[in-house]
């Protein structure tokens, strides 16, 4: 391209990757390590309707560094960053210029930069004085530019943390927007393309992965949504240490409850009641499960009389106290371990709480009870040797009739 060639088509992409293109020729931030070169073409860009003096640049770059020559740092910094603009195939100069000692992006080139579409889009799409189609249109048109967080690359820069949080806020608003635009018109098919992607772009989003569920088991696909729900409340338990809200499990349990077809063939419905991967160890079940077991035990000893304990196990700290996060998940992880290995597969446990499993143990007395426990605390101790961290158990007989609140 040469200097007399138009050069309105240039667009600029910030959202996940940066990368500036004019015509059919393209530079972007993809493979680069040279890091200050790029921060300084962000910069320039994000506040091209502006000239930026040297000693804002000069303090953006090195901030309170000391240096013999800041300017002259600049200029050899400004010429890398223009440098890479080169295979754009358009006189760099004038694309960056430098006026009366401050630098810009050039403000007479018709610059595209997706964040204003971005923005644009997403402001019609939420605007409810739209009818709902139009609505849709511009959320969807909006959600398909979202590629990712503002400038990824440069998340840390301290310019770039607000604005990053500005556009994720919206596209988190667009996202559940239209989302609730289309469960009212029962189009799940797309509410799980929105979803699956939402989910990428914002994986701790509990209200996303529960539409996401919804809507995989509203087109059929229940052992699809069983699968991802595993994996949110698998999630939830790793990264925060907190359980499913009420919400998601009263989805789950109706999934569950659902999932299952009308059949003549004993042997079909047989091999679907199997285990799909059975362990060695004992059952470990949700919760809702759990329950349902409990119940059926509580049940069935009304006839017995056969003694079964209700074990609970609480991970601590010596002084009795919840543990930080990231020694908890490991510490869980540990525990379930010790007692899926412990007991029989005919036994059942659950995860009760962050901190907390809940076993059914069939055995004759409670001193045979306390013995399985402290083997079950005996292995958590060698499969996590920290030494501040305490298992406690209690136990007691489950009674006839009663349910666990």
């Amino acid at each position: 391209m040469n200097a007399g060639t138009n050069a309105s088509d240039i667009y600029v992409n910030m959202l996940g990757e940066f990368s500036i293109k004019i015509g059919s020729k393209a530079v972007s931030d993809r493979n680069n390590q040279a890091k200050k070169p790029w921060i300084l073409l962000e910069y320039l860009i994000t506040f091209r309707n502006r000239s930026i003096s040297q000693s804002e640049l000069i303090e953006l770059i090195w901030g309170s560094d000391d240096s013999t020559n800041p300017g002259g740092a600049l200029k050899t910094l400004m010429f890398r960053s223009r440098q890479l603009l080169t295979p754009l195939d358009y006189p760099v100069q004038q694309l960056i210029i430098q006026q009366r000692g401050a630098y810009s992006w050039n403000p007479e080139l018709s610059t595209m930069v997706d964040i204003d579409l971005f923005e644009a889009f997403s402001n019609k799409g939420l605007d409810s004085d739209l009818d709902t189609s139009q609505q849709i249109t511009y959320c969807l048109k909006a959600l398909q530019l979202y590629k990712g967080d503002f400038l990824a690359k440069s998340a840390w820069e301290s310019w770039v943390i607000p604005i990053s949080t500005y556009y994720h806020t919206l596209y988190q608003k667009v996202a559940h927007h239209v989302i609730q635009l289309l469960l009212a018109r029962q189009d799940y098919i797309q509410i799980v393309e929105i979803c699956q992607k939402a989910t990428r772009i914002d994986p701790f989003d509990e209200n996303l992965h529960y539409d996401l569920i919804l809507a995989l088991y509203r087109t059929g696909k229940q052992h699809a949504a069983l699968e991802h729900y595993n994996y949110t409340i698998d999630m939830l338990y790793s990264e925060f240490a907190i359980t499913p809200s009420e919400h998601l499990k009263s989805l789950y349990k109706e999934i569950r409850d659902t999932a299952r077809g009308v059949t003549t063939d004993l042997s079909v419905i047989q091999d679907s009641l199997e285990e799909e991967d059975p362990s060695l160890g004992a059952y470990c079940c949700e919760y809702s499960v759990f329950k349902d077991i409990y119940r059926l035990e509580s049940r069935a000893i009304e006839r017995s009389g056969d003694s079964i304990y209700l074990c609970l196990l609480t991970l601590t700290d010596s002084d009795g106290i919840m543990l930080a996060s990231n020694f908890l998940n490991k510490g869980m992880e540990a525990l379930g371990d010790a007692i899926c290995s412990s007991l029989r597969r005919g036994d059942a446990y659950s995860r009760y709480s962050v901190s907390q499993y809940m076993v059914l143990l069939p055995t004759a007395t409670y001193e045979d009870g306390v013995l399985v426990l402290k083997r079950i605390i005996q292995d958590f101790h060698r499969l996590y040797t920290r030494k501040n961290i305490l298992v406690n158990y209690s136990l007691q007989t489950i009674r006839a009739g009663k349910t666990p609140t």
